[in-house]
């Protein structure tokens, strides 16, 4: 039993995988973030995340059926509930930022790469990001690979940073060939190993207090009298 619910775990996460990239694919520029896949008591469902729900449905719905379609032939369903949401800081999500600069790369070509990098960048910081950085790796002028690296705020690289900090990778397509997009975001939510906050007696709770030292709740209750 116990194998046979590991199996099905392991065929939903191909399926949402699957899914994750055919959509992102499908509806590039549209800003998707992740897509999830699960099953429920009345069937399938679907959660598109996005950094705005109208722009992936299109007006009036246009692009749900073409969505349902997509879901029933990958994963072999039918009438699956799809519902679209939109993330709470679209630029702070590394897939949506990737997303938006290699849309736009495609848009304005490769000689706008780094104003398209310095400007997304700028808004990403505005949005509350600690640090942020960009990489575009490709045949960006002539048929040499090259690498364009734009960074602002914190970013500091190491083992335990790259498990904490965001990273994504797009693909926009230009005359001269496909690049790669690659951008890292950390969030001001993140918690960094090197920064610790030394707390204040007052915020710490009585209980907490009694474990650390009993001595310390009688300090705090002079500091109150």
């Amino acid at each position: 039993m116990a194998s046979k619910n590991i199996e099905e775990l392991i065929k939903e996460q191909k399926i949402q995988a699957i899914l994750d990239r055919t959509l992102k694919n499908r509806f590039k520029g549209k800003l998707i973030s992740r897509v999830e896949y699960f099953k429920i008591s009345m069937g399938t469902k679907v959660i598109i995340y996005c950094a705005r729900p109208r722009l992936v449905l299109g007006r009036a719905n246009e692009n749900l059926d073409e969505i349902k379609k997509i879901v029933e032939n990958v994963a072999n369903v039918k009438e699956p509930i799809i519902e679209v949401v939109g993330v709470e800081n679209p630029l702070l999500d590394s897939e949506i930022v990737a997303d938006l600069i290699a849309s736009q790369i495609e848009r304005y070509g490769n000689r706008a790469i780094r104003r398209i990098m310095q400007r997304v960048m700028e808004q990403v910081m505005r949005a509350g990001a600690l640090g942020i950085e960009v990489r575009v790796t490709g045949k960006i002028i002539g048929d040499r690979t090259s690498t364009i690296r734009e960074q602002k705020g914190y970013i500091k690289k190491s083992g335990e940073l790259n498990k904490i900090i965001g990273k994504s990778i797009r693909h926009a397509k230009l005359p001269s060939g496909v690049v790669g997009v690659q951008v890292r975001i950390l969030k001001p939510t993140d918690k960094l190993p090197d920064r610790i906050k030394i707390k204040d007696l007052s915020e710490i709770k009585p209980e907490e207090l009694e474990k650390i030292d009993p001595s310390l709740l009688e300090k705090l209750a002079k500091q109150g009298s």
